[in-house]
C-alpha cells in the first residue's frame, strides 16, 4: 500500500491530471486529419500507468489498490470507446467491473462500480444492442438501491481516487451529490434505452424522474432540461394526459427563462457567440412548436369527443388528468421495476411556480367556440414565435410544418364555429397560407412536401364547396347566379389541385404507373375518388356540359375499380370508397343514357 501511495504522490496523480487535460481540453483542438491525437497520447500514459501499478500491486485486497487498478481499466476502456474502438473499450470496462464486483458495496469502490456499469450501458447503446444496455443499467440501478439500503453512507467519489487527499469541509455533501447524480445518469440512460426498445411509457417515466431529480439537486443545463421537458410533454399529450403535458411545457418555458433574453443575431461578433445565439433561438422555437402540438391535440381530441353520441359533458368538463391515479398507480411492477415507481402522482410535478405559463392555455376539454378560440389564438402566437427562427429560407421543412400546423388549427376551429360563412373564411385563410408556401417551393427539391400541400389545398377547396352548398340550402331561397358561379369556381379549383397532385405521380410519363407505391397508394386513389365526386357536383343548366361532367365522374370511379381489380391488395386501403365506386360505375351509365335520350 505504501509503495502505491508513494507512486501516486510522486507521479501518479500528475499523470491522472495530464490524462484529464489531454482528454477534456487538448482534444478539442486536435486536427481534422488526426482527431484522436490527444486521446492517443492519454492512452499511452494510461498503459504505462497500468504496467507500473501492476508491478506494485500484488493481489492485495486493499481498497486503494483495488480502486486504482479498476479506475485505470475504466479510463482506458472509456478512451478506446471515445476513439470508436468499442470492442476493446468493452473489454477494459468489463475488467474494471470484474475487479470491483466482489467489493462493490465498499464505500471506497461503490461509485466507481456504479459508473463502470453505466459506461457499459452506454457502450452497448452505441452498438444498438439495447437489451444488453438495459441489463447493465438495471445492474447499476439495483446496485444503487442495495448500497443505499445496506450501507447507507455516501460513497467516495470516483474522482477522489485520481487526486491527492485534501481537507474539504463539504466533502460528505459532495459525495452525496455525486452518488445521486451518477444514479440520475443511470435513469437518464434508462429512458433512452426504453425508447429504443419501443416502451414509451417506461421511457417517459424514467425521463420524468430524471428531470425531477435534476431539478431537486440543481444539477442541470437549463437549455437541455427545458427541451427534454418539452419533449416529454408530447408523450403525455399523445395519451390525452393534457394536465401533465401542460405542466411539463410550462416547466420547460419557466426553466428556459433562466437563460435570459435572446440577443439580436446582428450583435454576435464571434463564431462562438453566433453558435450560442442559434442554439438558444432554436430551443425557444422548438418549445413553442411543442406548445403548438399541445394546442392542436387539445382541439382535435375535444372535437372528437364532442362528436361521440354518448358524450357525458358534465363528467368530461373535469380535468383531463382524471384517470391519472388509476393509470399511473397500477404498475406491472415486481422486484425488477424499482425506484422510479416509488414516485406517486404528486411526486411527478416539478416544484416550480408555473401559474403564469399554465394560465396561457387550458388543460380542460373545449366545449364551445369561446374555449376553442382562446386556444387557437394562443397557438397562433406560438406559431409566430417559432417562425422567428424557422424561416422558409434556411429551415424550409420546419417552416412548412409550422404552416401546416397553422392550417390544421384553422380546420379544428371551424368545427366549433356554427357560422358557415366564418367557416368559409377560415378555410380560405388555410388555402392562402398553404398556397403562398407552395408557390415558393421547387417540386424538384421538395416534391413530397409539394404533394402534401397540393392535396391539402384541394381538400380544403372541396370542403368549401360543401360549406357553400350548405349555406344555400340553409337559406331556403333560390340561389343567385353569383352563388352558383362561386360554387363551380371552387369545384374547379379543387379539381385543379387534385389533378396537379396526381400528375406529380406520373414522374414525367404520360400515364400513371401500373402500381402506386405504398406511400402514394391511398392518397392517389382518394384523390381519384374526390375527383369523381367533384365533377358530379358542378351545377350546370346545359345538358351537354352535364353529360361531360358525369362522364368525367364515371372515368375516375372506373379507374379506382379497375386498379383494385388489377391489384387486389389495394382494395383494403379504400374499402369504403371502392363500394361507392362500384355503385357509381353501375348507376352513372344509366344516368348518361337518360340525358342522351332527353337531348336527342
Amino acid at each position: 500500500m505504501t509503495s502505491l501511495s508513494v507512486y501516486l504522490e510522486q507521479e501518479g496523480y500528475d499523470h491522472f491530471e495530464g490524462i484529464r487535460k489531454l482528454t477534456e481540453e487538448d482534444s478539442l483542438s486536435d486536427p481534422e486529419d488526426n482527431p484522436f491525437k490527444s486521446k492517443y497520447a492519454a492512452r499511452n500514459i494510461l498503459k504505462s500507468m497500468i504496467e507500473k501499478v501492476g508491478e506494485i500491486v500484488t493481489g492485495s485486497e486493499d481498497d486503494l489498490q483495488i480502486g486504482i487498478v479498476g479506475l485505470l481499466q475504466l479510463k482506458l476502456g472509456e478512451n478506446f470507446a471515445e476513439c470508436e474502438e468499442l470492442s476493446t473499450g468493452e473489454e477494459h470496462i468489463k475488467k474494471c467491473v470484474t475487479i470491483l464486483e466482489p467489493f462493490c458495496l465498499k464505500s471506497t469502490l461503490a461509485n466507481l462500480y456504479q459508473t463502470s456499469l453505466n459506461e457499459l450501458g452506454i457502450l452497448w447503446s452505441q452498438r444498438r444492442n439495447y437489451n444488453k444496455a438495459f441489463d447493465y443499467l438495471q445492474k447499476s440501478e439495483i446496485h444503487y438501491r442495495e448500497f443505499k439500503h445496506e450501507v447507507g453512507n455516501n460513497p467516495v467519489m470516483m474522482s477522489e481516487l485520481s487526486k491527492p487527499p485534501h481537507e474539504d469541509e463539504q466533502l460528505n455533501k459532495k459525495r452525496e451529490s455525486n452518488f445521486e447524480d451518477t444514479y440520475t445518469h443511470t435513469l437518464y440512460y434508462f429512458a433512452q434505452v426504453y425508447a429504443k426498445l419501443d416502451e414509451p411509457k417506461k421511457a417517459a417515466e424514467y425521463c420524468h424522474v430524471t428531470l425531477k431529480r435534476q431539478l431537486i439537486t440543481m444539477q442541470y443545463d437549463a437549455l437541455d432540461w427545458s427541451l427534454n421537458a418539452a419533449t416529454l410533454s408530447q408523450y403525455y399529450m399523445q395519451n390525452n394526459r393534457f394536465s401533465m403535458a401542460r405542466h411539463c411545457l410550462a416547466s420547460a418555458s419557466f426553466i428556459f427563462q433562466e437563460l435570459g433574453e435572446i440577443k439580436d443575431e446582428n450583435s454576435c461578433e464571434t463564431e462562438e457567440e453566433w453558435q450560442k445565439f442559434e442554439k438558444k433561438a432554436q430551443a425557444k422555437a422548438d418549445i413553442c412548436r411543442c406548445w403548438i402540438k399541445y394546442a392542436m391535440a387539445l382541439m382535435e381530441v375535444s372535437r372528437d369527443r364532442l362528436t361521440e353520441e354518448e358524450l357525458d359533458l358534465d363528467q368530461d368538463v373535469k380535468d383531463l388528468n382524471i384517470n391519472y391515479d388509476k393509470q399511473e398507480a397500477t404498475h406491472e411492477n415486481g422486484a425488477d421495476e424499482i425506484s422510479v415507481h416509488d414516485y406517486k402522482k404528486s411526486d411527478l410535478t416539478f416544484d416550480i411556480e408555473l401559474t403564469f405559463h399554465e394560465e396561457a392555455i387550458t388543460d380542460k376539454w373545449l366545449l364551445d367556440l369561446d374555449d376553442a378560440r382562446k386556444v387557437f389564438l394562443q397557438a397562433q402566437t406560438w406559431s409566430n414565435n417559432a417562425k422567428v427562427f424557422y424561416k422558409l429560407d434556411g429551415h424550409c421543412s420546419d417552416y412548412i410544418e409550422i404552416i401546416q400546423d397553422q392550417s390544421k388549427l384553422y380546420k379544428f376551429l371551424t368545427f366549433f364555429d356554427p357560422d358557415l360563412e366564418r367557416q368559409c373564411k377560415m378555410h380560405k385563410r388555410r388555402i392562402d397560407i398553404l398556397s403562398e408556401c407552395l408557390k415558393e417551393l421547387s417540386p424538384q427539391f421538395y416534391l413530397l412536401v409539394c404533394r402534401q400541400l397540393m392535396f391539402e389545398i384541394a381538400e380544403t377547396y372541396s370542403t368549401m364547396v360543401d360549406t357553400k352548398t350548405a349555406i344555400i340550402e340553409a337559406s331556403g331561397e333560390r340561389p343567385s347566379g353569383h352563388a352558383l358561379k362561386k360554387i363551380n369556381t371552387l369545384i374547379s379549383q379543387s379539381i385543379s389541385q387534385y389533378d396537379n397532385y396526381l400528375q406529380s405521380l406520373k414522374a414525367g410519363q404520360s400515364d400513371f404507373p401500373e402500381t402506386f407505391s405504398d406511400d402514394n397508394l391511398r392518397p392517389a386513389l382518394i384523390a381519384m375518388f374526390y375527383l369523381g365526386r367533384l365533377h358530379s357536383k358542378y351545377i350546370e343548366l346545359d345538358p351537354l356540359k352535364n353529360m361531360k361532367n358525369i362522364k368525367a365522374s364515371l372515368d375516375h370511379y372506373q379507374f379506382i375499380v379497375k386498379y383494385c381489380h388489377r391489384n387486389p391488395m389495394a382494395s383494403e386501403k379504400v374499402s369504403a370508397e371502392l363500394e361507392i365506386c362500384k355503385e357509381m360505375v353501375e348507376l352513372l351509365p344509366l344516368k348518361l343514357d337518360k340525358l342522351r335520350a332527353a337531348t336527342a
